[in-house]
């Protein structure tokens, strides 16, 4: 498997690539700017983009969509309560003084169902709270880890969760009490070396965050 993690957009979102090293197919999760250096990634590594995939539609997650989309003809997926909201990405950004290019979502999404990236398939959970039907997407991969290679479980969760803190929710709907509900039901019942790559910061895994997450 291929994961690569790069910083875009002005408020330095953390996009994830993830590629099938055997068919070379490709998803982008939360595109969030910055376009030409993701297809530079894309490029070195000889990759195809299959699928443009969203956490939730803040401005910052998905503002390069639209380019992405462009460029490759992939299509943009996200939860189905959340779809519309790509549509006013370039109003809301303008109230945090930032540019961003509205999008409309390809397909849509829910808790349960997955996709396939050549062998690779993303699982669906539900991760609202941050945002009104925020998901992640929970899958299985073999990586280099200190020089060696090991099977993971992995979760890409937005803005659900990060190294030491939780996703804000003064946003309109937000919602404090479900999102640490569905993080303790969602990804702390997975195993503790699983790794979670949050929407921004280091990554981390499950034990970590039971173990040290002041929220918790």
């Amino acid at each position: 498997m291929i994961l690569k993690m790069m910083e875009t957009g002005p408020l330095m979102v953390n996009t994830y690539i993830v590629g099938d090293e055997e068919t070379k197919e490709a998803a982008v999760f939360d595109p969030g700017g910055n376009v030409d250096d993701i297809l530079g990634v894309i490029k070195k590594y000889g990759l195809k983009v299959k699928y443009i995939i969203n956490t939730h539609a803040h401005f910052d997650h998905v503002s390069g969509n639209q380019e992405l989309q462009d460029k490759t003809g992939a299509p943009i997926i996200i939860n189905k309560e959340e779809a519309a909201d790509l549509t006013e990405v370039g109003s809301r950004a303008v109230m945090f003084g930032c540019d961003a290019e509205s999008s409309k979502a390809s397909e849509l999404i829910e808790e349960g169902k997955t996709i396939e990236v050549g062998s690779i398939i993303f699982t669906a959970v539900d991760l609202r709270g941050h945002s009104k039907a925020g998901q992640g997407f929970v899958f299985e991969g073999e990586l280099e880890i200190s020089g060696k290679r090991e099977k993971r479980k992995l979760i890409i969760c937005g803005d659900a969760l990060f190294a030491g803190s939780i996703g804000r929710t003064d946003f309109p709907g937000g919602n404090l009490e479900l999102l640490l509900e569905n993080i303790r039901k969602k990804i702390f019942t997975m195993p503790d070396d699983t790794l979670v790559l949050s929407g921004h910061g280091p990554v981390t895994t499950v034990g970590n965050e039971k173990q040290h997450n002041p929220f918790f």
